[in-house]
């Protein structure tokens, strides 16, 4: 297949349901890049199990012939840790039982565990209620016939949990993933590995060089998949896109995942927040997806942001646990090497050229963004979460292309090429329950990478088509599957 066709090809994946087969036989959802993620909770009949031994496949039929393929299934362990409080000094010795590993007590929150960092493990090392399963819904398929072998190789009898997934923007479109327990023969990577990640500290061990109570902690991490790479140095500092789907060029697209106060104040920023206290919650590589979490922003230091790096995209969380503040901003800046591209969004799908010129952009909060080019495409959806009432009536969209910007750059380069995001002006209330009654405020990034498209309709429709997947999750149906 000509790569030419490719962007043509995902846009109508994404527009499209497949046909052609009997709905029940494979998969007719259509969710490019899309997992879906399930706690034990949701999970009951696996409730107990090891985690190694939890498998996943798919069933489908082709020419009349049943087929059982095992996929990449994934288990992150997760449990309820106290944040603790960044020590006196950067020589104090860490001990495990609190993100911070030093202090006790205080707020508490549901914690990716991770035995590298003092979070530690586990307490129950079975899969639990708090415990993530994960696989991607491009793996699904669909559900066997009363005459075909209900039961894969190498799992144990009785013991398979079905998974029904159902698209609420397209009736008829189902898909399946059964679960088993393994006999010990199977490993649920079903030996893939899509996502690669490196957390590698300049200093070296995490538990016994990271400064907490004081940085910086320069890195050389990254995250490489066969779509994108993405390089982090430092906490906060997620600072080179490069876009390797298809026949993009894999330039650095990215100046800097940025976040501030306001645009002519960088008395807070990632700067500042690298340089200040800090910690890491976890650093998990496995075959679905990677987990990069830390903690620690100037006086927010239980404010956290969690990285979840899938096949073909970035989920980024970021929980708010401050003091009363101004406002925030978060926006995405791209570097030099974007130019050329063109930015496109849910207010100005006809797009406007990036080349460091300003252009007039609504500041009405986009639903979707994505800019296209030789580079690759990257879509992005920004949004917040609160219980802050009339939050979004003070959240607005920002958007600069200019070289020679009148405001100073808190990091990065000196010049703004299609830097957009939201912004929350008039005040937020304090967020951070260590210091008393709390409100929440939580953003969600996602970011998705795909080969270029030759053609502006097709972007855009594809661009709306994640937007809604977003938006409208599928129905998820669990049930014990009974041969």
């Amino acid at each position: 297949m000509k790569r030419a066709l490719m962007p043509a090809l995902a846009a109508m994946a994404l527009v499209l349901s497949l046909t052609g087969c009997a709905a029940t036989d494979n998969s007719s959802v259509s969710r490019p890049g899309q997992p879906l993620v399930l706690t034990g909770v949701q999970l009951p009949a696996l409730v107990g199990k090891a985690p190694g031994r939890i498998v996943a496949f798919r069933h489908t039929r082709r020419d009349d012939t049943p087929r059982w393929t095992q996929i990449p299934v994934q288990i992150d362990e997760r449990k309820v840790v106290p944040f603790g409080t960044q020590p006196p000094d950067n020589r104090t010795p860490g001990v495990t039982g609190t993100v911070y590993g030093h202090g006790g007590g205080g707020p508490a929150a549901v914690q990716y565990v991770d035995p590298n960092t003092f979070v530690g493990p586990d307490d129950d090392p079975a899969f639990d209620g708090n415990d993530e399963l994960v696989f991607m819904v491009s793996d699904s398929g669909g559900k066997p016939r009363p005459e075909d072998p209900q039961t894969p190789p190498g799992v144990v009898a009785g013991s398979g949990v079905a998974v029904q997934m159902d698209d609420p923007q397209r009736d008829g479109q189902h898909a399946w993933v059964y679960l088993f327990v393994s006999n010990g023969s199977l490993d649920p990577s079903a030996g893939k590995d899509y996502v690669d990640y490196d957390f590698e500290l300049t200093s070296g061990d995490y538990k016994t060089t990271y400064r907490r109570s004081q940085g910086r902690n320069p890195e050389t991490s990254r995250v490489v998949t066969d779509q994108y790479r993405i390089d982090f140095s430092d906490r906060w500092f997620e600072d080179s896109w490069q876009v390797r789907a298809g026949d993009a060029s894999g330039v650095d697209l990215l100046d800097g995942h940025k976040n501030q106060f306001a645009i002519d104040f960088c008395g807070r920023s990632n700067a500042t927040f690298a340089d200040a206290e800090g910690a890491f919650v976890a650093n998990i590589d496995g075959p679905v997806r990677a987990i990069r979490s830390y903690v620690g922003a100037n006086s927010g230091p239980r404010t956290q942001r969690t990285h979840k790096m899938y096949r073909d995209r970035e989920t980024i969380v970021t929980n708010l646990r401050v003091h009363a503040i101004p406002g925030v901003m978060d926006f995405i800046d791209y570097s030099a090497a974007a130019s050329g591209m063109v930015y496109r969004s849910s207010t100005r799908p006809s797009g406007v050229r990036v080349n460091g010129a300003p252009d007039p952009i609504s500041t009405e909060p986009a639903s979707w963004e994505v800019v296209n080019g030789p580079q690759g495409a990257v879509f992005t959806r920004s949004v917040f979460s609160t219980s802050v009432a009339g939050l979004d009536d003070r959240t607005s969209w920002f958007y600069r292309d200019q070289v020679d910007p009148p405001e100073e750059q808190c990091w990065g380069d000196d010049s703004f090429y299609a830097a957009s995001g939201n912004e929350i002006t008039g005040g937020i209330p304090n967020t951070d329950p260590a210091v008393g009654p709390a409100a929440t405020v939580t953003g969600t990034r996602t970011v998705h990478f795909s080969p270029p498209f030759d053609d502006g309709t097709r972007l855009v429709a594809a661009a709306r088509a994640l937007a809604a997947d977003l938006a409208q999750p599928l129905r998820v149906t669990v049930s014990r599957h009974q041969p």
